[in-house]
């Protein structure tokens, strides 16, 4: 059997804002919602090359001697202008902020990326690196530290829902440190998912 944790990274150290492709630190070098990771024994361990999520990875990569493996193609969503800019309610962009929040599938960042293009890039990564991780070693538990939109993506794929249900998407709670496990028995399987934002194990 084949089972991936996706873990979203630490509390970030920066105000609120939308956090995709700016390297923002972690609050902790080693966050305590992720202490957890401590109790469990991964064969491989994946990670987004942001420093939030590679960070948590490498520890655990250097705690249980594996390789770590970075997927460009797993980082958040590209918010273009609005990235890693602070939430200000007098912006000018506010309007449109609120606006992408609600339908997300609709509006896209300014100079960033739309959710069509974020989506095809996470569920080719994921396409890869799954089928990779799979012909290496069949019976495999592996770790995924990456982002919530990522996660949420992910998981409206493996669910079959449509991205167009922003509510879905709004309403899915992906906390600091929270996990989400999915299985498969075999390359033809689908896959399972057996909790998601769970505190963990």
């Amino acid at each position: 059997m084949q089972q991936i944790d996706l873990v979203r990274h630490g509390p970030v150290a920066g105000p609120a804002a939308l956090y995709g492709w700016t390297d923002v630190m972690l609050q902790q070098s080693s966050p305590a919602c992720l202490s957890w990771l401590s109790t469990q024994s991964y064969q491989t361990i994946l990670t987004s090359p942001l420093q939030r999520c590679r960070q948590s990875a490498e520890a655990e990569a250097k705690r249980l001697q594996l390789k770590l493996v970075i997927e460009p193609d797993l980082k958040e969503m590209n918010f273009g202008l609005w990235d890693g800019v602070p939430f200000d309610e007098q912006s000018p962009s506010w309007p449109a902020q609120q606006q992408f929040w609600q339908q997300p599938f609709a509006i896209t960042p300014p100079e960033g990326e739309s959710l069509t293009d974020f989506q095809q890039r996470v569920l080719s990564a994921f396409e890869l690196q799954s089928r990779s991780q799979y012909e290496q070693q069949y019976e495999q538990h592996a770790l995924w530290v990456v982002h919530g939109g990522v996660i949420r993506l992910l998981l409206a794929s493996l669910l079959n829902i449509d991205l167009q249900q922003s509510r879905w998407l709004q309403q899915m709670s992906i906390g600091y440190g929270s996990v989400s496990r999915i299985s498969r028995y075999n390359k033809q399987s689908p896959w399972q998912i057996h909790c998601i934002g769970s505190a963990g194990f």
